[in-house]
């Protein structure tokens, strides 16, 4: 019998959380397997990083990784980043449950599920490493949003060495059982574990996540259509429609299986041309909204900038970020451009790979080009300056 800590949570909103239905990824899910195996083996573990633009479906691999530690007997525990150097949040989220007994002043720690643990309270003081070492099981720890690790004042200071420490041990495999941290972020999320003293990654272990590939993005939309929409006859064409303008991105998928479901569930399954016109229209208004809301809190004039250094490379193409940093220091100095960079980067407006950076879904590149690269904007030189961009105003969406 299979046992889990956690559960995958039923979302309110259509594009969060676990996939509803699941396709591709195929080698990483085969990377991931391997490396649970060979922990399980050297009772060891270490950190897998799946990094990626918002809207690549990081969260869905995230619990698609999860499921399959828990087909192999892992336990699987979802961590706040306090976790990482507090006890007490880490008890809360595997679910601790205390039994004191009265033997010899010793606590008994049942870790549902992970095995079971006893910590000698006299010689073995509650700590982080304490509680990650005393399980059985193998251990799976996920952590979402894992790019607020490199975010000023996410950790007390005075344990900011603690939090280098235990990511040390779990990376390294000194925990003397089986446990792995599989973390999920967005484009600065690797950076940010650098911060933490974790620079180097195992081959394999370190996902820059993409799109879809166009088997798995038909298979998603196939199942959505025939299996939640019910629909009837020959979906090829509603199906390569679609996908001619979702560019395997998950979140673009989602934006036009919405709108098909209630075409679909209004006309009792039946695909018609004219319904079909009417979910690629709203499909394009809720692709527009996703552009929208990631280049939220920037001005014209800086999306300008950025505009105009991708406006003469082909959509999907890598820039250098001499091209990018040129363009945004025309207008703004030094340090307004590593600032307006850093955050076009945390926001997934650019992504980047093997040492460039990229628009990560080819019809934001278009949009970008055709909104704001061509327009003229003028401005004193170093004005205006970015907005507060921190993350933690809650006004502010970063999604997954």
């Amino acid at each position: 019998m299979r046992e889990s800590l956690t559960h995958s949570p039923i979302t309110a909103a259509f594009d969060r959380g676990p996939a509803k239905y699941f396709h591709g990824r195929r080698q990483i899910l085969r990377d991931f397997s391997k490396l649970a195996l060979r922990a399980v083996q050297g009772k060891s573990g270490t950190t897998f990083l799946i990094q990626g633009a918002p809207g690549a479906g990081k969260t869905a691999l995230l619990y698609k990784c999860e499921e399959l530690a828990r087909d192999r007997e892992w336990a699987t525990v979802e961590i706040p980043s306090s976790a990482l150097w507090d006890p007490n949040e880490l008890q809360q989220s595997i679910d601790l449950k205390r039994t004191l007994e009265a033997q010899s002043g010793s606590a008994s720690i049942n870790l549902f599920g992970i095995g079971g643990a006893e910590v000698n309270a006299e010689r073995s003081p509650q700590t982080v490493k304490n509680l990650l070492r005393g399980g059985k099981k193998p251990l799976l720890l996920t952590l979402d949003e894992a790019q607020i690790l490199g975010m000023k004042d996410e950790f007390p200071a005075d344990q900011i060495s603690t939090v280098r420490h235990v990511l040390n041990s779990i990376h390294n495999g000194r925990l003397g059982r089986p446990v792995i941290l599989i973390a999920a972020g967005l484009g600065t999320t690797a950076d940010a574990f650098g911060t933490l003293g974790i620079s180097r990654f195992a081959r394999h272990c370190l996902v820059q996540l993409g799109t879809l590939g166009k088997e798995a993005e038909c298979a998603v939309l196939h199942d959505w259509l025939t299996k939640d929409g019910k629909a009837t006859g020959d979906t090829t064409a509603w199906i390569d429609a679609i996908a001619q303008e979702t560019h395997g991105w998950p979140q673009h998928i989602l934006s036009y299986v919405e709108p098909a479901l209630d075409q679909l569930r209004a006309h009792n399954g039946i695909m018609t041309a004219e319904g079909l016109g009417a979910v690629l229209e709203e499909g394009r208004m809720g692709r527009t909204a996703y552009y929208k809301q990631r280049t939220r809190g920037f001005y014209r004039e800086q999306l300008h900038c950025i505009a105009r250094s991708i406006a003469d490379v082909p959509s999907g193409s890598r820039v250098d970020h001499t091209a990018i940093m040129s363009s945004l220091s025309q207008d703004y100095g030094h340090n307004e451009t590593e600032k307006i960079f850093r955050q076009a980067l945390h926001k997934g407006i650019l992504d980047e790979r093997d040492n460039s950076f990229v628009v990560p879904i080819p019809s934001m590149h278009d949009w970008l080009v055709s909104n704001y690269a061509h327009e003229q904007v003028k401005f004193p030189r170093g004005t205006p300056q970015i907005p507060n961009l921190d993350d933690r105003n809650p006004g502010l969406d970063f999604g997954r």
